[in-house]
């Protein structure tokens, strides 16, 4: 990584990490309210909404948005903040040429969209509040990727050989 970018982190980066780890706690509260009431009940989704899936109840949802919504941008927050450098990230550092916590953050992005993809294809645009939320989570899936791929962000997270 640039030792200049690691005293002064661009305004786009500590957005981007900002971003990471709000969506993070939104990933846990999620989780657990899904892990917690697996018909969805508890968090006011219609008994219904998951008949035309191969889903009986939310508890899968639940798992993958601990590892993906909660877990995931939480250790892209971590590396994004202390820049740490494991061997074991080399080989996605090598591939990217940018730190680990770029990539995951750049995952997240991509991620988030490619589950709104899959939900509209199992459950169609959703009315009310659950279409609000499909667009809002598209939004951000593309404010995180738009973020993590400014020349200033992608500047202060490449890695230097």
């Amino acid at each position: 990584m640039n030792r200049d970018s690691s005293k002064r982190r661009p305004r786009a980066l500590k957005l981007l990490i900002a971003t990471e780890g709000l969506f993070a706690l939104l990933g846990f509260a999620s989780a657990f309210g899904l892990l917690s009431s697996p018909s969805g009940e508890g968090m006011g989704l219609p008994p219904d909404l998951l008949d035309n899936t191969p889903l009986g109840d939310f508890t899968l949802v639940g798992l993958f948005f601990v590892a993906f919504y909660g877990v995931l941008p939480t250790l892209a927050t971590y590396g994004l903040l202390t820049r740490k450098r494991w061997r074991w990230t080399d080989v996605i550092n090598r591939w990217t040429g940018q730190h680990w916590g770029w990539t995951a953050s750049a995952a997240v992005g991509v991620i988030l969209l490619l589950w709104i993809a899959v939900e509209i294809v199992l459950l169609g645009v959703l009315s009310e509040i659950g279409g609000v939320l499909q667009a809002a989570m598209a939004a951000l899936g593309v404010w995180m990727l738009l973020l993590a791929f400014l020349p200033s962000v992608r500047s202060s997270t490449k890695l230097e050989d």
